[in-house]
């Protein structure tokens, strides 16, 4: 199950009102558009995301107890 975050953010007005009229002509709850607006952002950027230098260390060790990062219990 995935948790979710709440998150507080201030947009301009023109920016709020564009959201706004964007989720009534979609007939979604702003939200929803917010939420999905976000997902969309990330998935342009992903590459980026990628390219930062902790990626490279994920799985690139073991331990005595095997490979942390493919181990379900990791964080016990």
């Amino acid at each position: 199950m995935n948790k979710i975050k709440h998150i507080q953010a201030e947009i301009d007005m023109d920016t709020y009102d564009n959201l706004k009229h964007l989720s009534q002509l979609r007939k979604t709850p702003l939200k929803e558009t917010i939420r999905e607006a976000v997902v969309e952002y990330i998935k342009q950027h992903e590459d980026d995301l990628m390219e930062d230098s902790l990626f490279d260390l994920v799985g690139s060790f073991t331990t005595k107890e095997g490979d942390w990062s493919e181990r379900d219990d990791w964080r016990e």
